[in-house]
């Protein structure tokens, strides 16, 4: 047995008590020890006073974490898990309510590195519709994109129906708790919009109010050991919970705390809460920060239009979207703030880096994760096309993981590119491959604007990418190539023979690039917007 450590709230102190020491049977990393004490949280959380006797029980294979839904409720589980330990807890601030016990079972999931693959639907036609996907992804892909201009026209020829607004008081909160602000992500998994999302929880956990994050999709969350979250109320959710406790989650936490504002990045869950807490807690700011139109299913960028009404601000990060919502669906523009995340990653340049590409082969990089959006299928049959062009002239690195890991795996082989394409993990730092690049090439079918367009600028390498998203305001125009697979494909291979035969073009490409994403960079600045906001939410 071991002793068990577990994280506190930077301010108001924990939330729970043990009443019951631990037996441990196996020690826990952590990660693991982080998603218990979110489990807790929430399960002392929802049964306040309740003594609540928890067994903890970890799974030995692809199995996501249950920490608060329904089936913690059920004190048995399935044979592939083992228990790993079991403790009593009970709310803290409160006097027992009752003489019972309650008994949970909350499960860690199973190793990270067996939660990365792609979840599958079940049925027959899903298996037939990834069975192709897997072997054919490039005419899927064709088929898929001529899809999304259909569902794209559909979208910007009709405004979307909204939720009725409510009046919105002063705020006055739970009288001497400690100021708060309550955060709704995706998961913590900390690429792209997740980033973000992190750093405004730095954001405020410096400007002195307790952040709170719930998060709402299914995920090992292998980066809640980050530091960002240090202090930081984190309570990743399971579904399916039961009503009567989302509810009680909800009140109970604007009781325990003063929070000023809720911001909502990339969270269906917390999302479709927002009425309900304008209702309740009216007082309370509402904002978000949206960072792509997603054409096929509307996204979350749908979700806040038709709650907008109850959101006071939707922070946009590109003209793109500001655009689409002051322009297509009638938002005021004072409700809409564009903020961009151009140095969120690196800072600023003042001058172009310098060239230094030397003689040798054109190095040609993929920086990203592998999934649909990104679609690294295509940069593979990139790389047989050029090889079969241009040989030893032009060198490739793919640098990457993710759902589409095994089937990406399984394609670098078959297209017989082991020697070609050389295949890097997140274990690699992605600045090493961007030392390395000349060329970085984004295939996306999607984006806000790319983090990586931004690296790859602060590190000379000149970018290629589809014509996506706000990516024409970072890109160099003769840069820009069709989201279409087939034309991509054909019109990034010409580009990048041209650079091999002219390398001295990649200079003046290189600087003209510079200088539209200084010009980008030069627009208002997320971390300003955020730390101006904090700071109201915390006077």
């Amino acid at each position: 047995m071991s002793a068990l450590d577990l994280p506190t709230p930077q301010h108001g102190g924990p939330l729970f008590t043990v009443t019951t020491e631990p037996r441990l049977f196996s020690p826990l990393d952590e990660r693991e020890t982080r998603l218990l004490a979110g489990a807790l949280t929430y399960q002392t959380l929802v049964h306040p006073g309740v003594d609540v006797r928890v067994t903890v029980t970890r799974a030995n294979g692809p199995t996501p974490p249950s920490l608060t839904d329904q089936a913690t409720q059920r004190v048995e589980w399935p044979d592939h898990r083992e228990v790993v330990g079991t403790l009593g807890v009970r709310s803290t601030g409160q006097d027992p309510t009752t003489t019972t016990t309650k008994d949970v079972v909350v499960d860690l999931g199973g190793p990270v590195d067996q939660l990365s693959g792609l979840v599958r639907l079940p049925g027959r036609l899903n298996d037939v519709r990834n069975a192709i996907r897997a072997r054919a992804p490039v005419a899927f892909d064709a088929l898929r994109q001529r899809q999304t201009d259909r569902l794209e026209n559909r979208r910007l020829s009709r405004p979307l129906p909204r939720i009725g607004a409510f009046e919105r008081p002063e705020h006055t909160g739970a009288s001497g708790q400690p100021p708060a602000v309550l955060f709704g992500m995706h998961w913590l998994e900390l690429g792209g919009a997740e980033r973000w999302a992190a750093e405004t929880v730095r954001m405020a956990r410096d400007a002195g109010l307790q952040p709170i994050v719930v998060t709402d999709r299914e995920s090992a969350h292998p980066d809640i050991v980050s530091d960002v979250f240090d202090g930081a109320l984190v309570i990743p959710l399971t579904h399916p919970m039961t009503s009567d406790d989302e509810s009680t989650l909800l009140r109970t936490l604007f009781d325990r705390y003063d929070i000023r504002g809720v911001h909502v990045h990339h969270c269906t869950w917390l999302y479709q809460r927002l009425p309900w807490i304008r209702a309740q807690f009216p007082g309370t700011q509402l904002v978000d920060s949206l960072h792509v139109l997603e054409w096929r299913t509307g996204g979350f960028v749908d979700i806040a239009l038709r709650l907008s009404n109850v959101i006071d601000e939707h922070h946009v990060i590109s003209p793109q979207l500001r655009d689409y919502l002051v322009d297509r669906q009638n938002l005021s523009k004072t409700k809409v703030t564009l903020a961009t995340l151009a140095d969120l990653t690196v800072p600023a340049a003042e001058e172009p880096p310098a060239a230094d590409h030397v003689d040798g082969p054109l190095t040609v990089a993929f920086v990203g994760r592998f999934t649909q959006q990104k679609r690294p299928y295509l940069f593979l049959r990139l790389a047989r096309t050029l090889h079969r062009r241009l040989g030893n002239r032009v060198r490739f690195v793919m640098h990457g993981d993710g759902e589409l890991g095994d089937e990406i795996r399984r394609d670098h082989a078959r297209l017989g590119l082991q020697s070609v394409v050389e295949m890097r993990t997140p274990a690699t730092p992605v600045s090493q491959t961007l030392e390395e690049a000349d060329v970085l090439v984004i295939c996306s079918d999607n984006e806000g604007v790319t983090l990586t367009s931004f690296e790859a600028d602060a590190h000379g390498v000149l970018v290629v990418s589809a014509d996506v998203g706000s990516q024409a305001s970072v890109v160099v125009d003769d840069l820009l190539v069709p989201r279409h697979p087939g034309p991509l494909l054909a019109r990034t291979a010409d580009l990048v023979a041209g650079l091999v035969e002219d390398p001295a073009r990649l200079a003046s490409l290189r600087s003209a690039q510079h200088a539209k994403v200084a010009a980008f960079a030069a627009l208002p600045r997320a971390r300003d917007w955020t730390r101006d906001l904090y700071e109201r939410w915390n006077s």
